[in-house]
């Protein structure tokens, strides 16, 4: 169980979830509420990530960082030649 400074919440369920939410826990040998604490915390991070600005994506901010011609479009076609090199194709 974590550790930190715990605060009581109270929710409700509809009643399949509940059910649903019981058995997992027994089966994972896993508290209800450790469960919960866990998939509210993937869901929150999966916004954070989500609602990052665009401009602030670090996938996105890799665009356009590499210097090429316009060889450099053809990388698809020539995918065996830039990863073993021209003297290995057709090995």
């Amino acid at each position: 169980m974590n550790s930190a400074k715990m605060i009581r919440r109270q929710l409700y369920l509809p009643v399949s979830l509940s059910e649903e939410l019981k058995k997992w826990s027994i089966s994972c040998k896993v508290p209800e509420s450790e469960i919960l604490r866990r998939a509210l915390s993937a869901y929150l991070e999966q916004e954070r990530r989500r609602s990052t600005p665009l401009e602030q994506n670090p996938v996105l901010k890799a665009i356009g960082i590499f210097e090429g011609g316009p060889e450099c479009f053809k990388a698809g076609e020539k995918h065996d030649e830039i990863v073993y090199g021209p003297e290995n194709i057709g090995s």
